[in-house]
């Protein structure tokens, strides 16, 4: 779902994923993460800081997950190690908000699950109101199914392009 909003926010030019993310997360700016790229976060190849009890213990108890992702060290130059990274997938929340100027989340329920007819779908947030990006949506298995049909019928639903043909081939 997290892929699909860059998509979008890219198709309605608030984005390119080729920026680099410090357009967009300021604490990033003049470190080492000043070279990732949103590509590199969607692609898990930003070389942010990643382990078992980060991703899977304090970054789901996290008040602030947004921001605790955010504050994690660059291990590596992006591009040359491929870690699934829930904690760098959770700054696209930064990166989606920031671009589009709205929540995440509100983004996601007016440009993607209302035009579908999700009506049993939501993304929630963490304590501290960031939405969250690498888990969290809560849906059902009739509108998980429109997503899926979306990917299906190219990014069209019914006579709109909601999301472009060229992301989701890609």
């Amino acid at each position: 779902i997290t892929s699909t909003l860059v998509g979008m926010a890219q198709a309605e030019g608030d984005l390119d994923i080729d920026d680099r993310a410090q357009r967009y997360i300021q604490e990033w700016r003049g470190t080492k993460s000043r070279a990732v790229t949103i590509r590199d976060l969607l692609s898990n190849v930003s070389g942010r800081f990643w382990d078992i009890g980060t991703d899977y213990g304090d970054l789901p108890q996290a008040e602030d997950r947004t921001q605790l992702a955010i504050d994690l060290d660059q291990l590596y130059p992006p591009g040359k190690v491929w870690t699934y990274n829930n904690a760098a997938i959770q700054t696209l929340d930064r990166v989606v908000s920031t671009a589009t100027g709205e929540e995440t989340r509100a983004f996601a329920a007016e440009r993607l699950f209302g035009p579908l007819g999700m009506t049993h779908t939501r993304m929630t947030s963490d304590p501290a109101g960031n939405t969250n990006a690498f888990f969290g949506a809560q849906t059902t298995c009739e509108d998980l199914a429109r997503f899926g049909y979306l990917f299906l019928r190219h990014g069209r639903w019914g006579d709109d392009q909601v999301v472009p043909r060229s992301w989701v081939k890609a």
